[in-house]
């Protein structure tokens, strides 16, 4: 959800209209609910003027959803212009209000250095806050933050693992293809392969596709796991039918099959591909 260009803070002193429509909204016992109400309605039909102006009223009534979704009005630039600072503000004040969704949209703004200072200890602060009330892909984007570093935040591998841990387990398929990765790669961590098969193993049974290319991959050439062409094979063209991996799907298939197969593998070779969707 997103909202309009100016700080209805500020404007309220300057705009007898807007004034106005606040004083009609309580005296007509319209209040906070219905306001932020109106605001669904309007952004729910595409109109997105509407949804600034009555977002505005509810969040400058103090409505802490009404405050986070005109920042992402604000952030998105729909129903006026873009406006990264008023975001950030009206953010802050959701986020200080409790709801989780604004510190996890908060932290992408100090991570980014949108509307203000880049600052990934805060960020970092916002997210756990966000990740301890249940929001998984806050604890998968400390993963990632602990997993590469930042500039003004070391990476450290310990917390990653942890953090992604914590996704993986909530069924977060792209955090268990990122553990994965670490364990197959086996930098910063000690390579385990048996490891990272069992969390491409979950992430692909999810429909993770780079998950399901890898798994294939390892069954296929007997990483990790004892030699299987055909449950490689099997993998490998369902990564082959989605977009994002098709083509090295394809790629590796080709080879798979230039190999010493068995009759059950080359049947499946002899087989047409599904075509990716998208």
């Amino acid at each position: 959800m997103r909202g309009l260009p100016f700080n209805f803070t500020n404007t309220m002193k300057n705009s007898p209209r807007l004034l106005l429509l606040v004083l009609l909204c309580v005296g007509l016992g319209v209040g906070v609910l219905k306001a932020y109400t109106f605001g669904r309605i309007a952004f729910d039909a595409g109109n997105y003027k509407a949804a600034r102006w009555w977002y505005g009223v509810a969040a400058n009534m103090g409505d802490a959803n009404a405050q986070n979704n005109l920042a992402g009005l604000y952030a998105d630039g729909l129903g006026g212009p873009q406006n990264n600072r008023l975001a950030a503000e009206w953010f802050e004040k959701a986020a200080r209000n409790g709801v989780a969704s604004a510190k996890f949209n908060l932290s992408n703004f100090y991570e980014d250095g949108r509307g203000g200072t880049q600052d990934t200890r805060k960020a970092v602060a916002l997210l756990e806050s966000a990740a301890s009330e249940g929001d998984v892909v806050a604890a998968f984007n400390l993963g990632s933050i602990y997993a590469t570093g930042r500039d003004d935040f070391p990476k450290d591998a310990t917390q990653a693992i942890a953090w992604y841990q914590k996704a993986a387990d909530r069924g977060y398929a792209s955090a268990q293809y990122n553990l994965g990765s670490l364990y197959a790669q086996g930098v910063d961590v000690p390579q385990d392969l048996s490891q990272a098969g069992k969390f491409f193993s979950q992430a692909a049974q999810l429909g993770h596709a780079k998950a399901q290319m890898d798994l294939g991959t390892m069954h296929a050439f007997g990483m990790g796991y004892a030699q299987d062409t055909v449950q490689g094979m099997q993998w490998l063209r369902k990564a082959a039918s989605q977009a994002v991996t098709a083509a090295e799907a394809m790629r590796r298939i080709e080879t798979v099959c230039k190999g010493t197969i068995d009759a059950a593998t080359k049947a499946l070779c002899q087989q047409p591909l599904s075509t990716p969707a998208g």
